[in-house]
């Protein structure tokens, strides 16, 4: 398998990092920034819309813990962890969530180990792919 650091392109726009841009997140490059600009233009609501989805995100999750008992999550195209994360969120509810995150940008996978930790009777993990 390649080593995630031979795969990091800071010279093209990855999706995650322009995503962390637009939400006021420090893990991006300037290609990243000018790409995200560019989309802000074009769509000047973008940032109320992606803080939106991560708020739905956060409800969905809640519910589906609290009111159907659901216990295990995918979350694919996971992005830069931001917290709270999905398996925070849930985990608060059912700490013996599973929450497993997909994405394929290899900065989204450094930051992954090191940031996703899980509740002791939980289970996070990360999955490098992409879809």
């Amino acid at each position: 398998m390649q080593n995630p650091k031979d795969r990091i392109n800071t010279k093209t726009a990855h999706s995650a990092r322009v995503y962390d841009y637009i939400l006021g997140g420090k893990d991006h490059y300037p290609v990243d920034v000018e790409a995200g600009d560019a989309m802000c233009r074009h769509w000047p609501a973008l940032p109320v819309h992606m803080r939106e989805n991560r708020r739905f995100m956060h409800r969905a999750g809640r519910f589906l813990a609290r009111e159907r008992g659901i216990e295990q999550f995918l979350d694919i195209g996971t992005g830069l962890p931001t917290s709270p994360n999905l398996h925070e969120v849930v985990q608060e509810i059912t700490p013996e969530s599973h929450v497993v995150y997909v994405d394929n940008d290899p900065i989204v996978l450094a930051h992954a180990r090191a940031l996703l930790n899980s509740s002791p009777e939980g289970a996070t993990a990360y999955i490098d792919a992409d879809m």
